[in-house]
């Protein structure tokens, strides 16, 4: 099986590319900040791929954070022509909903981010499920935390994998990493979805390329909607 970690960052790049790739990961996902220097930002980083040619399928995408809710669907539609990962920084209740009633967003981040629950309710894990967002559970929230956030984080996590496993809402175990020596291997993201109570096939799912599949479709030519494509 082919496993891909899609959330990880940009930092020190040519280590994470190589660590990854001894940690027995076929693909990332590198999502950098769509803020006011994201077009530069992200043309720098295709260049450095290519210079570097990793052995490695590489995806890249955007991480909307700090957005007014109700622009979210706007901004996530744009990105959905140039991109192959939408995701939106969760934690407000509202921008958590936008982003779940939003097909073109592809993963929720951490929707529990300073709160003391997980971020999420049934209504919308209901919308996660419809419109196939993906809600994370990411290594490192648990990793950067410490003593009563750690543990209350671990409650979140566990609230939302309640969720997520009721109303069958799609999900991605990630590392979040934010340089190289935050990556996990997949048994250990493996482990924390058991951990989490998430069912073993949906783990398994989480951490392939399932989601990159039909985006690529969608940058196409042969797209025309979901299920649709022009012969050749």
């Amino acid at each position: 099986m082919k496993y891909y970690d899609l959330h990880t960052g940009s930092g020190n790049l040519k280590e994470i590319l190589r660590l990854a790739r001894e940690l027995g990961w076929s693909g990332l996902g590198i999502i950098i900040p769509y803020d006011r220097d994201f077009s530069r930002n992200l043309e720098t980083l295709r260049k450095e791929i290519k210079t570097l040619k990793p052995k490695l399928d590489i995806a890249l995408g955007a991480e909307i954070s700090g957005e007014k809710p109700g622009k979210i669907r706007r901004t996530a539609k744009d990105l959905r022509k140039k991109l192959e990962l939408i995701v939106v920084s969760g934690g407000d209740l509202e921008a958590n909903r936008r982003a779940l009633e939003t097909p073109e967003t592809d993963i929720l981040s951490h929707p529990y981010l300073d709160r003391n629950d997980p971020g999420l309710d049934h209504v919308m894990a209901k919308l996660a499920e419809k419109n196939r967002v993906a809600i994370e559970f990411s290594f490192n929230e648990i990793l950067y935390a410490y003593k009563k956030r750690r543990s209350q984080i671990l409650q979140n996590l566990l609230g939302a994998a309640k969720l997520v496993k009721k109303y069958k809402a799609p999900f991605t175990i990630s590392s979040g990493a934010r340089g190289p020596w935050d990556l996990r291997s997949p048994s250990e993201l493996t482990a924390l979805g058991r951990v989490l109570g998430l069912p073993n096939p949906e783990i398994k799912h989480s951490l392939s390329e399932g989601i990159l599949q039909e985006n690529r479709k969608r940058l196409g030519k042969k797209w025309v909607m979901p299920g649709v494509e022009v012969e050749p």
